[in-house]
């Protein structure tokens, strides 16, 4: 009787089989050892343990096409699946949450469609979910605020729709959030503010409304706020003014109104201020000319005018590209 890792190894090989089979194996750019009597580990793109069990699995832009076999929710020992960059097609399977031990799931760059699978939910021990420039619909599964681990969430440029679930304020690992280019509606969530490790919040081109929560002043590890291409309303939170890590602050075409707040002459770390196309007016605050590291300043198709002060209008100068006016 095979030793259970023994079971385990022809297992997980009969799935990497069902994967060249499902996707064009043949055809693949390096295929190099695959369905060969050589160790599963010799086989391009994959990676074993000691005892011979799959823990990676890297084919990305390797051609492959067709969908992705439900078995490979099989491979119990899998940390890293990283497909990018293909022509994979079809739903994700729902099987992929079992997958205890993932830690990475790239899928980018795919033509995947369906619903995200609220299966994947069960990912305990997941860190990067990538599933940037696909066909993906639906609304954001709210199963998803249970991944504890989670560093970086992906899933820009798809075409999914509805409200963004207040259960992602509990992914305290988060890093990266990353939804911009979809069809979401609604408000922006208070319990984003909860995100204290967020560094990058890129919600841009989607259909938002709703004011900016003074709540997003919170998160002072944030280095970029792109919430551009937008319908957001209401004022400009002052406690924005306290993100001192910021360098990217995009808060471009939307429907913002009201003047810039004094506070925001403490983003001392800015680098690109971009707030065109806005019904954002007043005179700026002099505050600003304390942003030293300031490169890039857009307020173009706003009714905001710099002060009549020699000291502002250098500082303005000084900025390598000012676009500004309402021309």
């Amino acid at each position: 009787m095979e030793a259970p890792a023994s079971e385990g190894v022809q297992r997980d090989r009969a799935v990497l089989v069902a994967l060249y089979a499902a996707t064009g194996g043949a055809r693949w750019t390096i295929n190099t050892n695959w369905l060969s009597t050589a160790p599963i580990g010799a086989w391009h793109g994959v990676t074993t343990d000691a005892n011979g069990r799959v823990t990676r699995l890297e084919l990305d832009d390797n051609n492959l096409w067709g969908i992705l076999p439900a078995a490979l929710g099989r491979l119990s020992c899998l940390t890293e699946l990283k497909l990018w960059d293909n022509s994979l097609t079809g739903l994700i399977p729902v099987e992929l949450g079992r997958l205890s031990r993932l830690k990475q799931l790239w899928l980018s760059v795919n033509r995947l469609t369906g619903l995200l699978p609220a299966e994947l939910g069960n990912l305990g021990s997941l860190e990067e979910l990538d599933l940037v420039r696909n066909n993906l619909t639906g609304s954001l599964p709210v199963e998803l605020g249970r991944l504890s681990n989670l560093r970086r969430l992906r899933l820009a440029h798809n075409d999914l729709t509805g409200l963004l679930p207040v259960e992602l304020g509990n992914l305290s690992a988060l890093q990266q959030l990353w939804l911009a280019g979809n069809r979401l509606t609604g408000l922006l969530p208070t319990q984003l503010g909860n995100l204290s490790n967020l560094q990058q919040l890129w919600l841009a081109e989607n259909n938002l409304t709703g004011v900016l929560p003074a709540e997003l002043g919170r998160l002072t590890n944030l280095r970029r706020l792109d919430l551009s291409a937008n319908n957001l309303t209401g004022a400009l939170p002052a406690e924005l003014g306290q993100l001192g890590n910021l360098e990217e602050l995009d808060l471009s075409e939307n429907r913002l109104t009201g003047p810039l707040p004094v506070e925001w002459g403490k983003l001392d770390k800015l680098k690109e201020l971009d707030l065109s196309d806005n019904s954002l007016m007043g005179p700026m605050p002099q505050s600003l000319t304390e942003l030293k590291g300031l490169e890039v300043f857009c307020f173009e198709n706003t009714a905001l005018y710099a002060p009549r002060d020699r000291a502002f209008r250098e500082w303005l100068q000084s900025i390598d590209d000012v676009l500004g006016g309402n021309g």
